[in-house]
């Protein structure tokens, strides 16, 4: 197998007493976009500043297309940036923005116009070169910014944050742009972001982070339908985690209910989690004989557009529960709050962890 474009091992990071990173290790592939996801706090951005050089690690190696950059100063290592902040400068127009990594490499001029007519082509607004960065939207600078990173044609483009500044639907019409940029360009991406919609959507790879370590690496639909932890499964997307005791034969006791499911990732039989994502409820042809199902009582049903939210709670089990069912469903059962029906979970939706 080939060797990892970007290699990085035993990353440590310190600040004072305070480990932002405990020895973060991973390899980033050719062409591959790799997303670092986490909460507020877990060093994702600490990681890509030290890629980026622009933090020094405590600790540990970086490899950049079998290079050693443990220890280069930025301008030496081979990287275009994005920051949330779009961080262009006011006083120049978009041309000099873009054209400014071209400046500082002694481009010679008519290569440099055409480079910039290129990028701002590539970014789709081909006629903004005369524009100053306050007459462009949000969504247009950050397109620039885009633009400006991609100049010097980087061998790695990292991105930090890049959507969290604009509204709701700028952001998810340029991440769709960013990701089919990347995919056009086969650049290696790195996107910092705390927005799991934002990293389902976008990545290739998810490198799910807490407290300056890595919890798990896997394909979005991996991390989202079969994470490692209890922490992944309820960091990513919307879940219902419960506690639950080991009942033997293939069984786990939540509350006063028995649920079937797969118990061998837990053979210690003692204090467990039980996880599923509100999509795997099923209430259509459920009865007394359905795997696993209970008698459900609606508290609350919230309209969310494509789906409906049901709160609901099952006899014995103190928590409220949660099922995402579909405009067709909830026109069949029309639910509302005080109703009672019979609900199931699959024993195969069911993900099964030790307690921490």
């Amino acid at each position: 197998m080939a060797a990892d474009f970007l290699e990085l091992s035993g990353i440590r990071k310190e600040f004072g007493e305070f480990v932002a990173l405990k020895g973060v290790s991973l390899g980033v592939r050719q062409g591959e976009l790799v997303c670092f996801l986490g909460p507020s706090g877990c060093g994702k951005t600490t990681l890509l500043r030290i890629v980026a050089g622009l933090e020094v690690q405590s600790a540990g190696t970086i490899v950049q297309a079998g290079r050693d950059i443990s220890r280069l100063p930025p301008m030496e290592r081979d990287y275009g940036i994005v920051f949330q902040s779009y961080a262009l400068f006011p006083n120049l127009d978009v041309t000099a923005n873009v054209a400014y990594g071209l400046v500082n490499r002694r481009m010679p001029r008519a290569r440099r116009e055409e480079r910039v007519r290129e990028l701002l082509a590539l970014v789709g607004l081909p006629d903004a070169g005369a524009k100053f960065p306050g007459q462009l939207s949000g969504g247009q600078q950050q397109r620039i910014a885009i633009a400006r990173a991609l100049a010097t044609s980087p061998g790695l483009l990292l991105l930090d944050e890049p959507l969290s500044a604009l509204d709701a639907r700028v952001r998810v019409r340029l991440r769709g742009e960013i990701r089919a940029l990347q995919q056009r360009l086969g650049i290696t991406t790195i996107l910092v972001t705390h927005d799991q919609e934002e990293a389902l959507s976008m990545a290739d790879r998810i490198v799910v982070m807490k407290e300056g370590a890595i919890e798990q690496i896997g394909a979005p639909s991996e991390v989202y339908l079969d994470p490692a932890t209890p922490f992944v499964a309820d960091f990513v997307g919307k879940t219902n985690l419960l506690p639950a005791q080991a009942a033997g034969d293939g069984r786990v006791l939540v509350g006063g209910q028995h649920f079937e499911c797969d118990t061998r990732a837990a053979p210690g039989g003692g204090a467990l989690r039980v996880f599923f994502r509100p999509e795997a409820v099923q209430m259509r042809g459920v009865n007394g004989s359905t795997p696993n199902s209970a008698d459900a009582v609606i508290e609350k049903v919230e309209f969310l557009g494509a789906y409906s939210r049901v709160t609901f709670r099952l006899g014995g089990i103190d928590q409220p529960l949660y099922a995402d069912l579909s405009v067709n469903d909830m026109s069949w059962f029309r639910l509302k709050p005080g109703d009672t029906l019979r609900v199931s979970v699959p024993p195969e939706r069911l993900r099964v962890f030790e307690a921490p």
